[in-house]
């Protein structure tokens, strides 16, 4: 067939059988959709000829034009009749997806990338006239979501990125957009909120072997404490969804579907050994194309954008880097004052320096040419700035892991997957589906598909598998065989006893009962909380070594309370190590780059590096001996962050090797591991059972410095006027000028001062929704 498309045999037949196929069955069929790329791509004039037929009977009615032609002609009219049915230019699948869910209880459907599912859930959340939760896997993508909604939405309605019962007299309705771990708190509002909707986006997630017990429990809690609210799951290339109501017992007013139709059609092609390219197909292997030009380069060369999906270990050591250079190097300088501002921001953000040593930041130097890398150890803000960065159209080049897979909507002309490692059916898909940019041109969309050669045959093998979820939840499985770390959770699931107000279940309220730790949190208390405000920097190092040392060691105590076993294993145990002076560096207020910097500070040993550099300056050392010294100096031993309780490390596993030199320091790295650490160790792992301990040793006691200190725990500050201002979504990074323009805030609203003049137009823009 391919030989049979570059010779330009019987094409005129093959588009007119795709037309019809499409007009019979809609376009599912992914081979055809890849032979028509093919035709436009080799034979476009000919192509152009049956190209607005296509069109139309793909049902993509957002593209069509005038009609030339009776089949156009009778597309136009379904096209108008949905538009006049639902107020909105739908495709079929988003109109049938639009009725289900406002006429079923339960709805679950599943839908390649690229079909417009964006376009249907902003269009339900533009109106819908009551309160809806939307429960995404990541934090990045709540950060899309929430971009997006904030657009759609007029003043009145609350949108916010986690759970608070705020701005009161002035709300409408509320969107809140969140994870399943960090949405639990909205089962203290059942009386309070008017929940109409449970959206679970990538709910795939249900899959995975430790999260997806929290998220099967947070849809079984939804369901039990908010029975009337309409609960829809959406997932991407699932050949069952029907299995979501399955696992739960949801037997009653459900629809499931599964629909293939394709909007973007795949060009694959085989990148060789020698470094040429071949078109071949997954789906026959008879023969392949040899092309005469580099697609990745002719891609960027034409203004296209090009993802490259690869490892995370590939990205930390810039093995990417030396791998694909040459494209690098095609990407020129950026000089648009738009697109500098974006780097400027995230390099003030993290606080790197050209001229500081170990504070060069290579990611920044790479999206000075408009090449970026997105993973999930990158900072939220910064994955922000970047996803930004690429849809403002300044990216050429995206090095990624499997971030991208959690439905962030990042197209690409050309994608390029260089990791097999851990690449199942769906993480598969889900990249395919990021190849080819959906327009709204009256034209046909396809993108590039590269493969490695020795990846051809397992990639088209899992290609044509189906993705399958299970119909049982690991819920309820026999629990000898749940992990020990998480019996607490499913046994709350099964009994309902969970204690909203401090996070945790019942049970592991009452372990921290038992423990008795008057004596312990008394003694951090003591030396770490001055009245109403936290000690400083200065005044926690002059404690001396001795007293530190017993504050880390009781809030290890505080934290291990709330567990089931009496101590951690060595690896975990590292990890807490590395984790308190970040927690403690939290209740002192720094900032993030602050902590980059202590954190930078330390590892790479900086009063050793200074009395070196005094030695040199008053002609001490010779310039060679300070380099000889300086390179003999190596940087400090810090395990990589992991969430705990972790019952499978065994180990602690280095930040950086025990020979590397201060010299060499990657300060990447420091930024991506300090980020886990402040939000997958502190803010997920430990403030919870911290914060419950103190609550109920003020329960016990009356001391008033438990709230101050978890209010630090918690917020990073305990003024109330920025507390506040934080539970209205605010930046941290903001939240200090905010404070100083604000007459009052509560629960009920903010009141700013009258002049407000001073502002920029970038903080208007921040206040805007409350003024």
């Amino acid at each position: 067939m391919l030989e049979q498309i570059e010779n330009g045999e019987g094409i005129r037949e093959i588009l007119s059988d795709a037309i019809k196929e499409f007009h019979t069955k809609g376009p599912i069929n992914l081979a055809v959709l890849e032979v028509i790329s093919l035709i436009k791509v080799i034979h476009p004039e000919t192509f152009s000829e049956y190209e607005e037929k296509l069109i139309s009977v793909m049902g993509l009615f957002y593209k069509q034009v005038e009609p030339s032609s009776v089949l156009e002609a009778i597309y136009k009219d379904l096209g108008d009749a949905i538009e006049q049915k639902f107020g909105r230019t739908f495709t079929p699948m988003q109109a049938t997806a639009y009725k289900a869910i406002h006429e079923k209880h339960f709805y679950s459907f599943s839908a390649p990338t690229s079909t417009g599912k964006s376009y249907l859930f902003r269009e339900l959340v533009k109106d819908y006239d009551k309160d809806i939760v939307i429960v995404v896997p990541s934090r990045a993508l709540i950060a899309e979501f929430y971009s997006v909604v904030i657009d759609l939405v007029q003043n009145d309605v609350l949108v916010l990125q986690f759970i608070e019962n705020i701005n009161q007299h002035n709300t409408s309705r509320r969107i809140f957009i969140i994870t399943p771990e960090r949405g639990i708190e909205i089962f203290k509002y059942g009386s309070d909120f008017d929940v109409g909707m449970f959206l679970f986006d990538e709910a795939q997630i249900s899959e995975e072997p430790v999260r997806g017990l929290s998220f099967d429990a947070f849809v079984r809690r939804t369901e039990r404490e908010f029975p009337n609210a309409t609960k829809v799951f959406a997932h991407p290339f699932v050949s069952n969804p029907k299995a979501q109501f399955i696992k739960h017992g949801f037997v009653e007013n459900y629809q499931a579907d599964s629909f293939k139709q394709s909007n973007v059609g795949k060009i694959f092609v085989t990148l060789e050994e020698d470094g040429s390219f071949k078109v071949f197909s997954p789906y026959t292997d008879t023969d392949e194309i040899k092309l005469d030009n580099d697609i990745i380069s002719s891609t960027l060369d034409s203004n296209g954008t090009v993802l490259i999906y690869s490892s995370k270990a590939k990205i930390f050591d810039g093995r990417h880097i030396e791998e694909y250079g040459q494209y690098i190097e095609q990407c020129p300088p950026i000089d648009e004052p738009e697109a500098l501002k974006f780097v400027s921001m995230l390099e003030k953000y993290i606080g790197s320096s050209e001229t500081q040593l170990g504070k060069q930041s290579s990611f920044i130097q790479l999206m000075k040419r408009g090449v970026v890398v997105h993973h999930g150890s990158m900072p939220l803000k910064a994955r922000l700035l970047i996803e930004n960065f690429v849809r403002n159209g300044y990216a050429k080049l995206c090095f990624a892991t499997s971030t991208l897979n959690q439905g962030i909507n990042m197209p690409f002309d050309c994608v390029l997957i260089d990791n097999f490692v851990y690449m199942n059916e769906l993480t598969l898909k889900n990249l395919i589906g990021r190849s080819g940019r959906s327009t709204d041109l009256s034209k046909f969309d396809f993108g590039y598909t590269i493969v490695r050669r020795e990846n051809v045959k397992t990639f088209s093998s899992r290609l044509s598998s189906d993705v399958v979820i299970s119909e049982t939840s690991k819920l309820d499985d026999d629990i000898k065989n749940i992990p020990e770390d998480f019996t607490d959770l499913v046994e709350a699931v099964k009994t309902d006893t969970f204690n909203d107000d401090l996070h945790l279940t019942n049970s592991q309220v009452e372990r921290i009962r038992a423990a008795n730790l008057r004596t312990q949190i008394k003694f951090v208390l003591d030396k770490l909380i001055d009245g109403e405000k936290a000690i400083t920097g200065n005044q926690y190092y002059a404690l001396g070594d001795p007293v530190r040392r017993q504050v880390k060691d009781k809030l290890k105590t505080i934290y291990c309370s709330h567990l089931r076993r009496s101590k951690l294993l060595s690896g975990e145990q590292a990890v807490l190590s590395a984790a308190i002076p970040l927690l403690l560096w939290k209740v002192q207020g720094k900032s993030f780059s602050e902590t980059l910097s202590l954190r930078h500070s330390y590892l790479t040993q900086r009063d050793e590096r200074r009395k070196l550099a005094r030695k040199l300056r008053e002609n001490e050392v010779e310039q060679s001996e300070y380099n000889k010294k300086l390179k003999r100096l190596k940087i400090k031993y810090s395990a990589q962050a992991e969430k705990l309780p972790n019952s499978r490390l065994t180990k602690s596993y280095p930040l950086f090797p025990g020979s590397m030199s201060v010299r060499n320091f990657d300060y990447d790295r420091l930024v991506y591991d300090t980020y886990d650490y402040l939000d997958k160790v502190i803010s997920l792992s430990l403030a919870d059972p911290i914060c419950a301990a103190l609550a109920v040793y003020y329960e016990e006691t009356g001391d008033e410095r438990s709230k101050v200190l978890s209010n630090y725990l918690r917020f990073g500050t305990n003024d109330e006027t920025e507390i506040w201002l934080l539970k209205y979504g605010f930046d941290p990074e903001d939240v200090e000028w905010i404070a100083t323009i604000v007459a009052h805030v509560d629960e009920n609203g903010i009141v700013f001062i009258d002049d407000l003049s001073g502002l920029t137009d970038e903080q208007n823009l921040i206040i805007k929704r409350y003024v």
